[in-house]
C-alpha cells in the first residue's frame, strides 16, 4: 500500500488541508474527511489493518446451511436445562492469528481551536446486529456529537464481520476473544498515536450491549487499557436474552433480501423482521420512527461464533481501578425484561459483581422510558447529557 493513501489527524482540522502522506504505517488508509452524520463534528473515517493473535474455542460446529438448522440452534440453545454451549464448546483453545482490516471513524470538534486542545478520545463499541453508525445516528441523536461539543474525540468502529471491516471465517475467527483482541489493539494505536497521529493523555472505553460485554472483557483482560468506562445496554440477568433472541427470528444474513450481505457464508445472522427489531430494542411510542426505520434499513450482522462464546469473556474486572459508568433504559427488554426498576434499580448489581475494585466516581443512570436501543430514543440526548457528565466528574 502506498504511504500516500494515509492522512494525519493534522490534516482533519484543517478545513483547507489537502490529503497528504502520514508518518506511519498503522494509519487510516483509503481515508475520507467527512462531517458526522449529526454534523457537529469534523472525522476521518478509512482502513487500519491490524494484526491479532488470541486464544479462542475451537467449536464443534458447522455453520446451518438453511433456516430450519438455523431455528433448530437457537431451539436447542435456549431450551431448559442445554448442553448445546458445553457441547460445541468441547473442542478445547484454538489460535486465531491473522490480519483484518477494520473500519473506524475517528471525529473531533469541527472548531480547529478545540480540537487542538483535545486530550481524550472514547472507543465506542457498537452492540449485535449494529455497527458504527449507533453513535451517530442523526442531528439531535449523535452521542460523537455531544461528545465532540464538550471536547471529546471519538473513534467508533466496525467490529470485525460487521459492516465495512472484514468478514472472516464466522465460526472459528469471529469469536469473543478475537473481538476483544481488535479492541485492545485499536486502543494501542490509539495511546501510541497510531491512528491519525494524535496522542491522547486519556481512553475511555464506552459499549453498548455486546459491546458492553466487550469492553468489559478489555477491563478484565487488560485493566490499564481505559482510563475509564461507560457500559449502556446491560446488566448481571440474561434471563430475558432468549426472548429477545427469538423476536430476531435470525436468519443467515446470505438470504436477506439486503444485496449487501449475499457475498456471506452462513454463519452470518441478521434480524428477519422490523417487528423483531421494535420489539428487542424499542419502546413505543418513545421513539423517533425515522431513527428506528433508519436502523431497521442499516440492521448489520453477527456471528454464531460470536454468540457461542460471548459468555466466555464474562468476568468481574477485579483489578481495573478507574470509574464505572452503567447507562440503562428504564424498559430495556433485553436485560431486564422490559422493566429496569424492578424489583430495584437494576444497574447498582453491575457495579458490585463486576467491579469491586472501581473508583469511587462510579456512577448509574436509569433513560427514562427508553428500550434496549438507548440512543435511538427520544431521551437519548438526556442519556448522552449524563455520560459526559460522568466524565467530567471524574476529571476526564
Amino acid at each position: 500500500m502506498n504511504s500516500s493513501t494515509f492522512l494525519p489527524l493534522a490534516l482533519l482540522v484543517n478545513s483547507f488541508a489537502g490529503f497528504a502522506s502520514a508518518f506511519g504505517p498503522n494509519g487510516i488508509s483509503n481515508p475520507a474527511r467527512s462531517p458526522s452524520t449529526g454534523g457537529g463534528s469534523t472525522c476521518i473515517s478509512g482502513d487500519v489493518k491490524l494484526s491479532i493473535n488470541t486464544t479462542g474455542i475451537k467449536l464443534l460446529y458447522e455453520a446451518p446451511q438453511d433456516q430450519m438448522a438455523v431455528t433448530e440452534s437457537f431451539v436447542e440453545l435456549f431450551q431448559v436445562n442445554s448442553s448445546f454451549v458445553a457441547d460445541l464448546t468441547a473442542g478445547g483453545p484454538s489460535v486465531i492469528s491473522g490480519d483484518y482490516s477494520i473500519f473506524v471513524k475517528l471525529c473531533l470538534p469541527s472548531d480547529p481551536e478545540v480540537s487542538a486542545k483535545v486530550k481524550t478520545v472514547q472507543v465506542l463499541t457498537h452492540g449485535a446486529t449494529l455497527d458504527h453508525t449507533y453513535w451517530d445516528i442523526a442531528a439531535g441523536y449523535s452521542y460523537v456529537d455531544v461528545a465532540s461539543a464538550a471536547g471529546y474525540a471519538t473513534l467508533s468502529y466496525d467490529q470485525l464481520g460487521v459492516g465495512k471491516s472484514d468478514h472472516p471465517d464466522p465460526i472459528q475467527i469471529v469469536q469473543a476473544t478475537s473481538q476483544v483482541a481488535v479492541t485492545h489493539a485499536l486502543v494501542g494505536l490509539l495511546r501510541d498515536a497510531k491512528i491519525g497521529g494524535y496522542r491522547f493523555n486519556k481512553v475511555v472505553g464506552v459499549g453498548h450491549s455486546a459491546g458492553s460485554t466487550l469492553t468489559q472483557g478489555i477491563t478484565t483482560q487488560y485493566p490499564k487499557d481505559f482510563d475509564a468506562a461507560i457500559l449502556t445496554g446491560t446488566s448481571t440477568s440474561s434471563a430475558t436474552v432468549p426472548l429477545t433472541m427469538a423476536a430476531f427470528n435470525l436468519i443467515n444474513a446470505n438470504t436477506d433480501p439486503a444485496p449487501r450481505f449475499k457475498h456471506l457464508p452462513a454463519g452470518y445472522l441478521t434480524e428477519q423482521s422490523a417487528v423483531g427489531i421494535q420489539f428487542a430494542f424499542y419502546r413505543h411510542p418513545n421513539f423517533d420512527e425515522e431513527t428506528f426505520q433508519q436502523q431497521v434499513a442499516n440492521k448489520q450482522t453477527n456471528t454464531l461464533g460470536v454468540l457461542l462464546t460471548l459468555g466466555g469473556i464474562t468476568a468481574p474486572s477485579t483489578e481495573f481501578t478507574g470509574p464505572v459508568d452503567v447507562v440503562n433504559g428504564e424498559n430495556d427488554l433485553c436485560f431486564c425484561g422490559g422493566n429496569c426498576r424492578y424489583p430495584t434499580d437494576q444497574n447498582e448489581p453491575v457495579l458490585s459483581m463486576f467491579y469491586p475494585a472501581a473508583s469511587k466516581g462510579s456512577q448509574t443512570y436509569l433513560a427514562a422510558g427508553a428500550g434496549h436501543s438507548i440512543a435511538a430514543h427520544k431521551s437519548g440526548p438526556d442519556s448522552f447529557k449524563h455520560m459526559i457528565q460522568f466524565l467530567q466528574d471524574n476529571g476526564l
